[in-house]
């Protein structure tokens, strides 16, 4: 005797589970692993915070060093443990030219909404700051070094990473 097709179909997804679910789970996990394997990890340096640097990165970027288009947008993610528990923090950029650190606005300049709302930290937690910046086009075409700062409410300086970058018509 011959089972029927919505037979076959019921028994698979019996002892399978349903395919359609199956599928939507397969790509949901298809394209993490795309997001995360398109983060580019950039060149960086640590220029004196207590906290240790796990890892300097963007979504946006194609290389280490960084090539910024006029008119498009940037995320930049650190990800760090800080040395000390964090109550506060102030988030801080600078581009630096010629060796001459020009404060530049931050769409979110505080610290723990930029690391993802998760003050108080404790000691040795892993967390990641992201800003989201917008290089404008009247920005000139140059190499310089973006300088950012976490800074806690105590004035100890959280994290300072140096990233070179390279502004591009």
């Amino acid at each position: 005797k011959m089972a029927s097709k919505q037979q076959l179909s019921s028994g698979i997804n019996a002892e399978y589970g349903d395919n359609e679910a199956n599928m939507k789970l397969f790509l949901v996990v298809c394209a993490y692993l795309l997001a995360v394997s398109l983060a580019v990890d950039l060149t960086h340096k640590d220029c004196g915070g207590t906290a240790q640097i796990v890892r300097v990165w963007s979504d946006d970027c194609t290389d280490p060093v960084c090539k910024a288009k006029k008119g498009k947008s940037y995320q930049i993610s650190i990800s760090y443990k800080p040395a000390n528990d964090v109550t506060a923090m102030k988030a801080s950029l600078a581009g630096v030219i010629a060796g001459i650190p020009i404060p530049f606005p931050l769409p979110q300049s505080d610290g723990c909404v930029a690391s993802g709302n998760s003050c108080p930290i404790a000691a040795g937690t892993e967390v990641t700051f992201s800003e989201a910046l917008k290089v404008e086009p009247s920005y000139p075409a140059l190499k310089l070094v973006s300088r950012w700062k976490l800074t806690g409410s105590d004035k100890t300086q959280i994290i300072c990473v140096d990233i070179p970058v390279v502004i591009v018509g």
